[in-house]
């Protein structure tokens, strides 16, 4: 697998790495894997085991796909052959089978992917659109039974000290539970990393790591508030390491202008 991180840029704080036409393909999925299982790596034991955060988490992560982005030529490929290029997560967007995802990880619409779903099938996908001023992908599936959007939040509903939750593939750990609050609501500046740009981003206080990128962020009535795109580097050098425990998630009225953008609303 090749791993690549990304800088995000931004005056007076530290550096930050970056999570990272229709064409229906057949709604058989090609291969089947084990269930994803929610994990919560970042909490105790006691928090994790806290009945309505569980119940909330299973709820809205039907919408939560693990993504895998491959080379040309090889849309099938399982376990790890060289043609692997990213994994990652994405969000079903609608029962259309349009999924989105971070534009760092899908790259570019010659590439090849599939997305394993929480029953565990996987599915072909076709990338469709890539918006490098947003850092958002479109992919498409073939609807499949069982097939859950997520449902977006109202516009600029959210505030400080709300609630949040994401899932995402921290190092391929598929299904990973992150809680966090919002620090703030809308950061009226563009972080930059290489060829990509997040605008007006919600900075989270939450846990993510690489693999995270593309993954869903809902508010505690299960709404998406934003898609996660980037986090915060702490210093590296120092043992043992320390987070920052800060995200940056594109917000969902940003997920809307990109999806009028690709012509899917």
């Amino acid at each position: 697998m090749v791993t690549q991180t990304h800088c995000l840029k931004r005056t007076g704080r530290l550096a930050v790495t970056a999570l990272a036409a229709t064409l229906l393909l057949t709604p058989a999925a090609a291969h089947g894997d084990p269930p994803i299982a929610l994990s919560y790596p970042y909490l105790g034991a006691g928090a994790a085991s806290l009945p309505k955060l569980r119940a909330l988490a299973e709820r809205v992560s039907r919408s939560y796909v693990h993504v895998v982005i491959l080379y040309p030529g090889n849309p099938l490929a399982q376990d790890d052959p060289p043609g692997v290029l990213q994994h990652a997560s994405g969000i079903i967007i609608d029962d259309r089978g349009h999924v989105i995802t971070a534009a760092h990880i899908a790259r570019s619409t010659k590439n090849h992917a599939r997305i394993v779903t929480r029953r565990g099938r996987r599915y072909r996908a076709r990338i469709l659109y890539i918006d490098k001023r947003e850092d958002l992908a479109l992919m498409r599936v073939a609807p499949f039974p069982g097939m859950t959007p997520a449902k977006l939040a109202a516009a600029d509903t959210v505030k400080k000290g709300d609630f949040a939750l994401a899932v995402g593939s921290p190092s391929r750990a598929r299904g990973a539970v992150s809680f966090g609050f919002v620090r703030t609501p809308r950061l009226n500046e563009s972080l930059e990393y290489n060829r990509w740009r997040i605008a007006n981003a919600i900075e989270i206080g939450m846990e993510v790591e690489s693999g995270h990128s593309g993954g869903p962020v809902f508010n505690r009535a299960g709404r998406l508030i934003g898609m996660v795109a980037g986090y915060e580097l702490g210093d590296t050098t120092k043992r043992p390491y320390i987070s920052p425990q800060i995200t940056y998630a594109i917000p969902a009225s940003g997920l809307r202008a990109f999806l009028l953008r690709a012509g899917v609303r």
